[in-house]
């Protein structure tokens, strides 16, 4: 899935009115799991010069990158800290392993061959769904469709739960970039 698309479902689930060191927490939980993949991308391409065919055709597959995504995107790492920050009490940590749960969670069935190893440290093993969220050889069209038909429906269901200016503006701003990630993908690869 898309980024933006983690928050949405992070937040559908977890979200609260008023409570915003938890709704912090869940918006920078739902984006941990991408933060080293946007940061190496970033890093490649605007400091080393690396063009971006060869980023996402070689680089992203090296062993050495893999073993970077592996820790931000672990369901049992995120798992034992949700469940061992709800059993303590921990609001805004548990909230923060729980969105990052389920980022990682719906990202497993959504990558073809570009997957991360989702159980480590058990395991570096990596599963190659049918479906992916962007590769139109493996049903990336519909997927994406898909989508953004559930980021759409999510960001209705957020503004009837939020009713203030400034969660409003950060729903309209996420279906925004949500919208927007198709574009940047078609720019990027050509």
């Amino acid at each position: 899935m898309n980024t933006p698309a983690h928050t949405f479902l992070a937040a559908a689930l977890l979200a609260k009115p008023g409570a915003h060191k938890r709704n912090v927490a869940l918006v920078v939980g739902s984006l941990v799991p991408d933060v080293t993949i946007l940061w190496m991308i970033l890093w490649e391409r605007f400091v080393l010069g690396t063009d971006m065919r060869t980023i996402f055709t070689e680089k992203y597959y090296a062993p050495e990158w893999h073993l970077i995504f592996a820790i931000p995107n672990s369901i049992p790492l995120f798992a034992l800290g949700a469940a061992l920050g709800y059993a303590l009490g921990w609001e805004v940590f548990w909230v923060f392993c729980a969105a990052a749960f389920v980022h990682v969670v719906f990202d497993l069935p959504l990558h073809h061959n570009d997957g991360h190893p989702h159980f480590w440290p058990f395991s570096d093993w990596i599963y190659a769904s049918p479906v992916s969220y962007w590769d139109t050889d493996h049903h990336g069209f519909e997927a994406g469709m898909a989508e953004v038909a559930l980021c759409l429906l999510l960001a209705v269901i957020l503004w009837r739960r939020f009713r203030g200016t400034p969660a409003r503006a950060l729903i309209a701003f996420g279906v925004a970039l949500e919208l927007s990630v198709p574009l940047g993908w078609l720019l990027a690869l050509g």
